[in-house]
């Protein structure tokens, strides 16, 4: 695939990834005294709220095999820290890499203050690095210019944009268009409760089908 047009946004993303990583000490969770052995709290009515929200709006998970380079680091990661009880692991490419950090962020407060009882794992400093550098690698290539013009490009923008910022046409074949596009409308489906019609569906995937041949 092409990664060519999304400079500008990528060196966006690691300028904020060296941000998040500056402050990973602040996050890091104190470490336990195993010398005392106390019976876990009660799950509380915050805790409830916290994986609730959680799970709100999220999209379809990826398997870990599913995952970009999937023997790597990152990916190994991926699999042990971001896939539990509140959702499955993310696609890289559901956020842009200038959202990635702040995503990472908020996911691991939310870690953090979950009830103990739970056991969920939490990723040390080190981890955590390794896991922003692995998602903004491989985040969504959204475009940098102006897009070719040509029948469905506002449909595609006004639909698109709505989540994330505009994938680059580039970043897929043509014959790679059909089933991003399919993916795509389930998520929308799932995060906005929203749907494309046949028509709308299918002048979006002409769209990105002939400006993908023409970049």
């Amino acid at each position: 695939m092409a990664r060519s047009g999304v400079i500008g946004t990528a060196g966006r993303g690691w300028v904020a990834v060296g941000a998040l990583v500056a402050g990973l000490a602040g996050c890091t969770p104190p470490s336990s005294d195993d010398s005392t052995s106390e019976p876990l709290p009660p799950v509380g009515q915050g805790t409830n709220l916290i994986l609730a929200s959680a799970m709100v709006g999220l999209p379809a998970a990826m398997a870990a095999s599913e995952l970009p380079d999937p023997t790597s680091k990152g990916a190994e990661l991926a699999g042990k820290f971001c896939a539990g009880m509140c959702h499955g692991i993310p696609a890289p490419t559901t956020h842009a890499a200038t959202d990635w950090p702040v995503v990472l962020r908020r996911m691991w407060l939310r870690m953090e203050r979950l009830d103990t009882a739970f056991a969920v794992p939490v990723p040390t400093s080190a981890e955590r690095a390794v896991l922003a550098d692995y998602y903004v690698v491989n985040a969504l290539q959204v475009t940098s210019g102006i897009l070719p013009a040509g029948p469905g490009k506002d449909l595609y923008v006004a639909t698109c944009g709505k989540c994330h910022g505009l994938p680059d046409v580039r970043q897929h074949s043509p014959e790679d268009w059909v089933a991003v596009v399919r993916r795509m409308k389930g998520r929308m489906e799932g995060m906005l409760g929203q749907t494309l019609s046949q028509d709308q569906m299918q002048r979006i995937i002409l769209y990105l089908e002939s400006t993908s041949r023409r970049s």
